[in-house]
């Protein structure tokens, strides 16, 4: 029944999904419908420059799907804002309730193998760089910008509110965390749920937690096939 139920919601999502590839895409990469959008997905805007793999397949990107029993398909939908740049690098799974919001100097790359598991959330206004296998939990959130620009009193210079962020293979970032401005989380690193993460880490391997996160343990890593 539930099989019946997921070939029955793709469908349903074939149209949306085909159109949105239309706007985005050469016309000879969009009747291969990389992308696939879950039916009630929201889109507000889709002008962003989109580079794909040199081989890519049907729904190699799925966006808006799954089954997080303690989530409701039907009123968490996914949105997305897209502007800027944006690379895909292999398989991509954004989950149900997923966000992404990309401006318009935005550079988002994501790597092969990245899944979110439910309402995730993106916003990329300078750059975020996503490696390969990397795990994000639900309602986490990635944001490279405050959106506000900050003065300094003292010497009236104004603070910078876009900064890159950087999230390297196989890191798994846990439940509610949120990832900021200027912060850099190497290869395996764990990121603790409900932790935020402010600043550039450089060991890997490594228990990543708090608010503000701070190193936790060393030599632990998530196993590639725990999902």
């Amino acid at each position: 029944m539930k099989s019946w139920k997921n070939k029955m919601e793709k469908l349903l999502s074939l149209p949306r999904s085909f159109f949105f590839c239309l706007r985005c895409l050469p016309f000879e990469q969009a009747i291969k419908i990389p992308f696939l959008l879950r039916y009630n997905c929201k889109v507000l805007k889709n002008r962003a420059k989109i580079y794909l793999p040199s081989e890519f397949r049907f729904a190699m990107i799925k966006i808006g799907f799954g089954d997080i029993g303690i989530f409701d398909k039907r009123y968490e939908r996914s949105i997305i804002e897209w502007n800027g740049n944006i690379t895909f690098r292999g398989d991509a799974y954004f989950g149900q309730g997923s966000r992404i919001c990309v401006g318009k100097e935005g550079r988002l790359t994501v790597g092969d193998h990245f899944t979110n598991t439910a309402m995730g959330t993106i916003v990329c206004f300078d750059k975020i760089q996503i490696g390969d296998d990397v795990l994000t939990s639900w309602n986490t959130l990635i944001i490279d910008t405050d959106f506000h620009e900050t003065l300094n009193l003292e010497t009236g210079v104004p603070n910078q509110y876009h900064k890159p962020i950087f999230i390297h293979d196989r890191a798994w970032i846990g439940t509610r965390s949120v990832v900021l401005k200027g912060s850099e989380i190497p290869s395996g690193c764990i990121v603790g749920a409900s932790s935020t993460v402010n600043r550039i880490f450089e060991n890997e391997n490594t228990l990543i937690a708090g608010s503000p996160a701070r190193e936790c343990k060393y030599c632990i890593t998530r196993k590639l096939d725990s999902l």
